[in-house]
């Protein structure tokens, strides 16, 4: 007489840890290539927010103000470094050159002021 034992073998559970092992590292690689996404485009607004704030700064400037003389300038806004670079196209227009860095991410803003336009000013 033989009784049937009920129960899984040790193949059937070494196979079925190492699956579950496989998953659990493929689901750990998603979240890491998406934690790397999240941090790259974190960097890339501030940055950028960086670089507007900047920009609207110089355009409220008066056209012949020394903020926008011709020149490079290079200055450190928390830990974003930010090269400024003013050419004189014309006497009544300027390429203004925003260049904008932090760890290994540059991002590059380039517009123009005019001192043709009427320029307002609080009064």
């Amino acid at each position: 007489m033989e009784t049937q034992k009920s129960g899984f073998t040790l193949i059937e559970i070494l196979i079925s840890i190492t699956l579950i092992s496989l998953s659990t590292l493929l689901l750990m690689k998603c979240m890491i290539v998406s934690l790397h996404g999240v941090k790259n485009s974190d960097l890339r607004f501030r940055v950028g927010l960086v670089l507007e704030n900047k920009k609207n700064l110089l355009l409220g400037q008066k056209f012949k103000s020394p903020l926008c003389s011709e020149g490079t300038r290079t200055e450190r806004t928390g830990n974003i470094m930010i090269r400024t670079s003013i050419i004189n196209i014309t006497h009544n227009l300027k390429k203004i050159v925003l260049k904008g860095s932090r760890n290994n991410f540059n991002l590059v803003l380039i517009f123009y002021k005019s001192g043709i336009l009427r320029e307002v000013g609080n009064e």
